[in-house]
């Protein structure tokens, strides 16, 4: 079996999730994860494999993996799919920095949205982006059944740093009863 073929979203982004994890755990260590997932309960989110990533590894060690899984993903979907959603555009290109991020979070958003990755609310917040992937989605109210926090997490520094022309903004999660909520600090590290 296709690993993409084990998830719920679309192949775009299944091969992008699927180039992020093979990148990190290798083919063997994916296929092994992806074995010990119940085969009833396919397809899957990345929030399963988070799941079994915390039963192998920790708590902090499968963050870690998703994280640059993550920012992974954000690479290779620069990569391909760029012009689809807009980051090649001139008039984004020669955006205002602050404008631009926003606009890049809006985009990522939406795409992944298109892609079946969820429901995604982005907006400003004081002297934070705010990027709100609901878990709701689908019916379920698990927070792990979506698109993973951390998986997340590294999409989004990958996004800020190429936005920002390699500036980097800490980005922070934060508890929120609706999903998973991420704060990027609108000024970054100097």
């Amino acid at each position: 079996m296709k690993p993409t073929s084990v998830f719920t979203y679309s192949p775009a982004l299944a091969d992008l999730v699927v180039e992020g994890l093979t990148e990190i755990l290798g083919e063997e260590g994916l296929e092994s994860l992806l074995a010990s997932l119940p085969a009833d309960q396919a397809p899957f989110h990345i929030g399963h494999l988070n799941q079994r990533l915390v039963e192998r590894y920790g708590v902090q060690s499968a963050a870690g993996i998703l994280v640059r899984a993550g920012r992974v993903a954000f690479v290779r979907m620069l990569l391909k799919f760029a012009a689809d959603v807009g980051f090649e555009d001139q008039q984004f290109r020669l955006l205002a920095p602050r404008r631009k991020m926003l606009i890049a979070l809006q985009r990522l958003a939406d795409w992944l949205r298109l892609q079946g990755g969820g429901e995604f609310e982005v907006g400003s917040a004081g002297d934070y982006w705010q990027w709100l992937a609901r878990a709701d989605i689908e019916g379920q109210n698990d927070v792990g059944l979506g698109m993973a926090c951390p998986f997340l997490v590294g999409m989004l520094q990958e996004l800020t740093y190429w936005a920002s022309s390699g500036r980097v903004h800490p980005i922070h999660e934060r508890p929120h009863p609706q999903g998973c909520l991420l704060e990027v600090e609108q000024k970054p590290l100097d």
